[in-house]
């Protein structure tokens, strides 16, 4: 019994020691993002990250919070604007670069995330001296996410929205729903200064980000913009590409077993704030030096 009550105590020495750490930050960061989807590279279509162009490389920027509610385990809230593009023109493949079709599509990304800390990937004193208020930590996280977005062409020098036109007689959303996983590094300086390094890969419930996806239709099944037919079909018969025939309606346009994705990196810094959670200051707030006042009256004879 004495055993397990010291097992006890230490547990709750911990954690309330633990409640009073530097738990809650608030940060931004920025990067570059780049995108999967029917606009692509090579000769032949690749998986994952080797289908990816990377002259088609853009920017991302965000804003975020973490709180880590446990040793292990801590959520994130973020917030990203990233934008993607691809343009048949870059590819490989003469299929495509007879389609000819280019997309730019700005996301607004709204995300929440479950990171976990494994202790062997910690260290949370640099040196091992005492003396050092510096620590790297690494973390893999995943969550859900919801992304709001509206795909453009140019079109003689300008930004055309894709949604509205009705490219493949398909009225899709402009919103859709992201599972967001990665893995990220950072350094905590001082307790309350944090650098990190993140990168995340952003599965999409949608197959429109580049407005790409099934089949060429009829223009009579397109809005009635009659820039639709145009940015619909911008077959280029220049060089080694298949006949036109191929580009007409029920010829696939794009591949709709596979939906789009994204990826960022990016690098951030955020700012920590101490907490300590209700509970402990209530119960045990003496670990940390405040004693609780017992009785409030003194007896007067």
């Amino acid at each position: 019994m004495k055993k397990i009550f010291l097992i006890l105590c230490v547990i709750v020495a911990s954690n309330g020691l633990f409640a009073q750490q530097y738990n809650l930050g608030f940060g931004a960061r920025a990067g570059v993002s780049n995108f999967l989807g029917d606009i692509g590279s090579g000769d032949l279509a690749r998986n994952f990250v080797y289908n990816m162009e990377l002259r088609d490389t853009r920017w991302a920027f965000g804003t975020f919070t973490r709180y880590r509610f446990h040793p292990l385990f801590a959520v994130q809230g973020s917030f990203d604007w990233v934008r993607i593009q691809g343009e048949d023109s870059n590819s490989d493949n003469s299929a495509r670069r007879g389609r000819n079709l280019q997309f730019q599509n700005d996301l607004l990304h709204l995300s929440a995330k479950l990171e976990y800390y494994p202790q062997v990937l910690t260290v949370s004193d640099v040196g091992y001296r005492g003396r050092y208020r510096l620590d790297y930590q690494t973390y893999f996280f995943a969550g859900v996410g919801g992304v709001y977005h509206n795909p453009k062409a140019e079109y003689n020098g300008s930004k055309v929205k894709l949604r509205q036109l009705m490219t493949e007689g398909v009225s899709y959303s402009p919103v859709a729903v992201t599972m967001p996983f990665g893995a990220g590094f950072f350094f905590t300086y001082d307790r309350v200064h944090r650098f990190g390094l993140e990168m995340g890969w952003n599965w999409t419930f949608t197959d429109y980000l580049d407005d790409i996806s099934t089949v060429y239709v009829d223009p009579s099944q397109m809005s009635d913009d009659p820039l639709a037919p145009a940015l619909a079909n911008r077959y280029i018969g220049v060089g080694n590409v298949p006949d036109a025939v191929q580009y007409g309606p029920d010829s696939p346009r794009g591949d709709p077993t596979d939906r789009d994705n994204f990826m960022t990196i990016s690098v951030s810094y955020s700012y920590l704030i101490r907490t300590k959670g209700s509970f402990y200051r209530r119960n045990y707030s003496w670990l940390w030096g405040k004693r609780k006042r017992w009785g409030g009256t003194k007896a007067k004879f």
